[in-house]
C-alpha cells in the first residue's frame, strides 16, 4: 500500500466527534475561535507605526496566556525603528512583500518575501524598509507588553516627551541603543550571523524539506528548539485542493494566516472561510480543520506551545515507511475524529 493511500485509510477509519469548547488550563477563559480579517486588528484598535504604516495586533497576549503575540505590519515608507534590544523576548519577522535591511548586533541581512529572520533577546537589532511597499508578519516570545507599548505610542501621536518616551521603553522591556539605520545607507551584508538565524524563502529551518503527501511543501522556519518548546513556525505551500481530517490538539493552540489563495476552516461546529491577508486562531481541545479551496495556497501557521508537531510533520512528508497500524496522530498527541471538510 503506498503511504499516502495509508495515510487518507488510516484517517477516515475514526468516527466522528461530537465537538464543544473548552477551557484553557489554568486561565478560567473560554477557548474560542476566532478570524482577524486583512486590514484589521485583533480588538480594531489601530496601531500604526510612524503614524501611517499598519502595525496590527493578530494573537493577543490575552489569548495565548502571555506566552505569544503576533503582528502584521504593511510598510508604506522606507523606515524601521532604532536600534534596540527586548530584554526578555525573543523576535521573529517573516517578510510576506517587499525589501527589508535587518541589523543584529553588527552585522546585516537582505531579506526578501518568503525570508525569516530570527532575533535573539538582549542583542540589539532594527530594521528598515528598502521597497516602496511591504509586508511582514512578526512574532514576540513571550508576548510581554508589546500590545501596550504600541498603543501608547499611538496614544502618544510624536508628541511625548523624552522622559514619557524613556519611561515607557523602561516599562516595556525595551532598551535602546542608537538611531535608526537608513534604506539610502550603504549595506554591507555579513556572510552569515553570528546571533539569530536567517531561514531563506524555499528552505526549511535545519536544511531539510517535509513534502505533503509528494506535492506541497511545509517547511520548518522556527523550531521548538529555538524557543524552549514554546513555539513553531511553518510555512505551507499548497499545490493542490483538500487538507487534513477533522482532528484535535489536547495541548497546542494553532493559528494560520493566509498569505495566498483561499481557505475553509472548521472549528467545532463553526465553518469560516478565509482569503489573502486572514488569520484563525483555533484553540486547543477543539475539533478543527481545513481545506484549500484553489489549486494553489500558502498559509504561514504556527503551534504554540511547540509540541510534537515537527516530527509529525517528518513522518508524514519524509521518506519512511510507515508501519502498519502505526496511529501517527496520537504518536504525536493528536488525536483524530472525523474525516476532511467537504468543501
Amino acid at each position: 500500500m503506498q503511504r499516502r493511500d495509508f495515510i487518507l485509510t488510516s484517517l477516515l477509519a475514526f468516527p466522528a466527534f461530537a465537538c464543544s469548547t473548552s477551557k484553557r488550563t489554568g486561565s478560567g477563559v473560554a477557548a474560542k475561535a476566532f478570524v482577524v480579517r486583512a486590514g484589521d486588528s485583533r480588538f480594531h484598535q489601530p496601531t500604526p507605526f510612524n503614524g501611517v504604516n499598519p502595525n496590527d495586533l493578530k494573537v493577543s497576549t490575552k489569548d495565548t496566556a502571555g506566552k505569544l503575540s503576533s503582528f502584521y505590519y504593511h510598510g508604506v515608507e522606507k523606515v524601521g525603528p532604532g536600534l534596540h534590544s527586548h530584554l526578555f523576548q525573543d523576535e521573529m519577522f517573516f517578510v510576506l512583500e517587499g525589501e527589508y535591511v535587518f541589523q543584529l548586533g553588527e552585522e546585516r541581512q537582505l531579506l526578501q518575501a518568503g525570508d525569516l529572520i530570527f532575533l535573539p533577546r538582549t542583542v540589539p537589532h532594527t530594521w528598515v524598509q528598502m521597497s516602496d511597499r511591504g509586508k511582514m508578519f512578526y512574532f514576540l516570545q513571550p508576548a510581554g507588553k508589546m500590545e501596550e507599548f504600541f498603543l501608547k505610542l499611538t496614544e502618544l501621536d510624536g508628541k511625548g516627551t523624552r522622559e514619557q518616551y524613556e519611561e515607557l521603553g523602561k516599562m516595556s522591556g525595551i532598551a535602546n541603543h542608537g538611531p535608526a539605520i537608513s534604506a539610502t545607507d550603504k549595506h554591507v551584508f555579513a556572510a552569515q550571523l553570528s546571533n539569530g538565524f536567517v531561514v531563506r524563502a524555499g528552505q526549511g529551518r535545519f536544511g531539510e524539506r517535509t513534502v505533503i503527501n509528494g506535492r506541497s511543501p511545509n517547511d520548518i522556519k522556527v523550531s521548538g528548539k529555538d524557543t524552549g518548546g514554546e513555539l513553531s513556525v511553518f510555512e505551507y505551500h499548497g499545490n493542490e485542493k483538500g487538507g487534513p481530517p477533522m482532528h484535535v490538539h489536547p495541548h497546542q493552540d494553532e493559528v494560520f494566516y493566509v498569505s495566498e489563495g483561499s481557505y475553509l476552516f472548521q472549528c467545532g461546529d463553526e465553518k469560516f472561510t478565509l482569503r489573502e491577508g486572514d488569520m484563525i486562531f483555533l484553540p486547543r481541545a477543539v475539533p478543527h480543520t481545513w481545506a484549500q479551496l484553489e489549486d494553489v495556497g500558502k498559509l504561514l501557521f504556527f503551534f504554540q506551545p511547540a509540541g510534537k508537531m515537527e516530527d509529525f510533520f517528518r513522518s508524514i512528508g519524509g521518506n519512511k515507511t510507515l508501519a502498519a497500524g502505526l496511529d501517527l496522530f496520537k504518536e504525536h498527541d493528536m488525536e483524530v475524529v472525523g474525516p476532511p471538510i467537504s468543501f
